[in-house]
């Protein structure tokens, strides 16, 4: 009959690292998480989607979205910067009140200033 004991230091030490590396990964899961812009949305129907956005300095949104035409309206002061699919990186400066009209685009947000920024969008569909 063989005994098997030299392997239990082994196995325990590898069955300890699989649950080390899932509990960092869902960690660093939760980090990016909250590096996320805060969306409030207050009309979403067939017609505009209306919606707040708050991002806290460093926050990004999670990937390029396409954004339809739309209105933006800062209600902070805001300095953000908008990367595209082709590698265009565009910095943008808000200030508070301050009303634009875009047109439909793709594109990931970065909120590079030292404060909250906050803004509101109507957006056409």
């Amino acid at each position: 009959m063989k005994t098997y004991l030299p392997l239990i230091p082994a196995l325990t030490l590898t069955v300890s690292s699989i649950f080390a590396s899932a509990v960092m990964a869902q960690q660093e899961s939760k980090a990016e998480k909250s590096k996320a812009p805060t969306i409030t949305v207050f009309v979403d129907n067939d017609r505009i989607k209306a919606y707040e956005g708050r991002f806290k300095p460093g926050d990004k949104t999670a990937g390029a979205g396409s954004r339809p035409a739309r209105v933006e309206f800062a209600i902070t002061d805001g300095h953000m910067r908008n990367y595209y699919p082709d590698g265009k990186v565009e910095e943008v400066m808000w200030k508070a009140g301050e009303v634009k009209w875009a047109e439909p685009a793709t594109f990931r947000q970065e909120n590079i200033g030292k404060d909250e920024f906050r803004i509101r969008v109507v957006q056409l569909k």
